[in-house]
């Protein structure tokens, strides 16, 4: 059975409802005023800029003053690794120029 978003769930449909909602993956009940209601899971929070950065540099152990020096010319770097510096120096950049 199907249960859609905004429907309205009594206790006998409840634990299929809930099933349902599981399975789909973009829903689930919630009681508002006494009542039991299909509603919308929210969307997922994108991470920001700084956030995918700092993972990144969690990742990686690329820091700013490592990927400096990994990026330097005549580093030793392995392709890969500078590759690795740029992608994070690419998304790190902006976030240096709103800083100032």
């Amino acid at each position: 059975m199907e249960f859609e978003i905004g429907q309205i769930v009594d206790l006998e449909n409840y634990t299929q409802a809930a099933i349902a909602c599981n399975q789909t993956g973009d829903r689930h009940i919630e009681k508002k005023d006494g009542q039991y209601v299909v509603v919308a899971n929210p969307a997922p929070v994108e991470p920001t800029a700084k956030e995918k950065v700092q993972a990144l540099e969690a990742q990686t152990s690329l820091t700013r003053v490592v990927r400096e020096l990994v990026l330097a010319e005549g580093s030793g770097a392995s392709d890969y690794v500078k590759q690795q510096a740029q992608e994070i120096e690419a998304l790190a950049a902006p976030l240096r120029e709103t800083d100032q």
